[in-house]
C-alpha cells in the first residue's frame, strides 16, 4: 500500500492514497453509503463525530480521528455531558492526529495520551499560511485562502485536513460535505450545534472547496 507523508504533523504521518475523509454535515443522512466508505484504505473523522447508530450513513471504521485542541484537552465546551467531553480521551487503538494553533502544554499530553493510540501533532497556527503557495498554479485560490486570514479568520480542522492532503499529494474522497449548506444554521448529523462563534469561514471554506471539486483536487460525494 502506497503511503503518503501528511505534511508538518510530528512525528511524520503516513496514510494511504485511498482516503476517505467524513465529515459531519446532516446531508450525510441522505444516502446509505457507509459500506462505500469502510471499503477506502484510509478513513478519517473528525473531534467527537459518531458512528454508532449511523453505521449505514457513515461506515464503520476509522484509521485516522483528527481532532482539535480544545477538543483532545477535553476543553470543549459544546456538551457539557462527560461522555462527549472526554471522548477523545477514551479512545483505544486508533491514530489521533491533533492541530492546534499553539503548542500544547507536556501535563494535557501526559494527561490525554494513551499508549494504546498512536499521537501526531500539528502545533503551529502559521502553518496554515504556508499551505496557501503549494497552490500557486491557481491564483483563485490563492486569493481566496488569503482572503480567510483577512478576515482575521483560521482554518476549520476539517477543511485544514483536506487542503494538508491535497499538498501532501492526496486525492481524497469527501463524504458529509454539503457545499450548498448555509454554514449559519449548520447542524452535525448526530446533533444540533450552537450557531458558529465566528473564529471560522466556513461559507468562504466551502467556496473554495467548490474550486477544490473543480480543478480535481479532490472528490466529492452527494
Amino acid at each position: 500500500m502506497l503511503k503518503k507523508k501528511i505534511k508538518f504533523f510530528k512525528p511524520n504521518l503516513r496514510i494511504s492514497e485511498k482516503l476517505a475523509i467524513v465529515g459531519s454535515s446532516a446531508s450525510i443522512l441522505k444516502k446509505k453509503n457507509g459500506v462505500k466508505i469502510d471499503q477506502y484504505d484510509e478513513i478519517i473523522r473528525f473531534n467527537n463525530s459518531k458512528i454508532q447508530n449511523y453505521e449505514e450513513y457513515v461506515g464503520t471504521k476509522t484509521t485516522i480521528r483528527v481532532v482539535n485542541n480544545p477538543t483532545f484537552e477535553c476543553a470543549n465546551m459544546w456538551n457539557n455531558e462527560d461522555e462527549d467531553r472526554y471522548f477523545v480521551k477514551k479512545l483505544r487503538n486508533i491514530n489521533i492526529a491533533v492541530i492546534s494553533p499553539y503548542k500544547i502544554e507536556s501535563h494535557f499530553k501526559e494527561e490525554n495520551c494513551s499508549d494504546k493510540n498512536n499521537y501526531f501533532f500539528l502545533e503551529n497556527k502559521y502553518f496554515q499560511y504556508l499551505t496557501i503557495f503549494y497552490f500557486f498554479k491557481n491564483l483563485s485560490i490563492i486569493f481566496d485562502m488569503i482572503r480567510i486570514f483577512f478576515g482575521k479568520k483560521k482554518f476549520s480542522i476539517g477543511f485544514y485536513t483536506i487542503v494538508l492532503s491535497i499538498i501532501s499529494g492526496i486525492k481524497p474522497t469527501l463524504f458529509g460535505f454539503d457545499l450548498e449548506e448555509d454554514m449559519n444554521f449548520r447542524s452535525h448529523y448526530w446533533e444540533k450545534i450552537p450557531k458558529p462563534a465566528g473564529k471560522h469561514n466556513l461559507n468562504l471554506e466551502h467556496y473554495i472547496l467548490k474550486k477544490f471539486v473543480k480543478y480535481d483536487y479532490i472528490q466529492l460525494v452527494q
